[in-house]
């Protein structure tokens, strides 16, 4: 234990029993509001800036939900870079602005392949397959695009459970404040060790409740960028039933 922690400690302890009391009341009712410890205790009305990802408590009581909404944060994370890294290496193969939209990238693509190129299915993703030969720029610009289908195809798989699993694990997330007042309760000189957690665990519950929508959205947008591709070139997107 560090000196700090053990100075935290025996300074909870000398100010008694009532003191212990009164203490926690005001870190429950902090709780309560939503608010972080630290807010509650100094009577801060600033808001505590928010994580932009799932962290670990330190404290396995929670830790065993939290480690699983970590991981669902990262799926859902990569499908958003992926969506960004596709669309950025394909503007840069084909020397477009890197603010151009991909409507006006596939365009381009379009006119540099002049009817050489079809949309062909395998394995549920839809590639670019060049009827002939093509220029060694051109082919760069349809492997990009073909790596960008590809990378989409993959994360839309990715995060596809997103939504139910991270529903189940919020609900069990937001049974943690009620678990902590009873253990506050139990052990108030245990306050400073269990109230630590408190304002990661209120960070981390929001941003698993908002991993539904972010899961959502990202498929729809990685949906609605292959079908701009696939269309452009005389595909259909989503694949009708049996196409491979």
């Amino acid at each position: 234990m560090s000196r700090s922690w053990s100075s935290s400690i025996g300074s909870l302890r000398s100010i008694g029993h009532r003191g212990v009391r009164g203490w926690l009341v005001l870190a429950m009712l902090g709780l309560g509001l939503g608010l972080a410890p630290s807010e509650a205790l100094a009577g801060k009305k600033d808001k505590k800036e928010k994580a932009m990802h799932v962290e670990l408590t330190g404290n396995q009581s929670f830790d065993h939900v939290f480690k699983q909404l970590k991981e669902l944060d990262k799926a859902v994370s990569g499908a958003e870079k992926s969506r960004k890294s596709g669309h950025h290496n394909v503007t840069v193969a084909m020397g477009l602005p890197k603010d151009a939209t991909l409507p006006k990238a596939i365009a381009h693509l379009k006119s540099t392949t002049q009817g050489k190129v079809k949309v062909t299915m395998s394995g549920g993703k839809p590639t670019l397959q060049p009827s002939e030969a093509l220029p060694d720029k051109v082919k760069a610009e349809v492997e990009a695009v073909n790596g960008a289908l590809h990378d989409y195809v993959d994360a839309i798989k990715n995060v596809a459970h997103i939504p139910k699993e991270s529903a189940a694990l919020v609900k069990k997330a937001k049974a943690f404040p009620n678990e902590i007042k009873a253990e506050l309760t139990k052990n108030p000189l245990e306050a400073i060790t269990i109230l630590k957690s408190i304002g990661v665990i209120k960070d981390n519950v929001k941003i698993a409740a908002s991993m539904p929508k972010r899961a959502t959205v990202v498929t729809k947008q990685l949906n609605t960028d292959i079908k701009v591709i696939v269309t452009a070139f005389g595909g259909k997107w989503p694949p009708l039933p049996g196409a491979k």
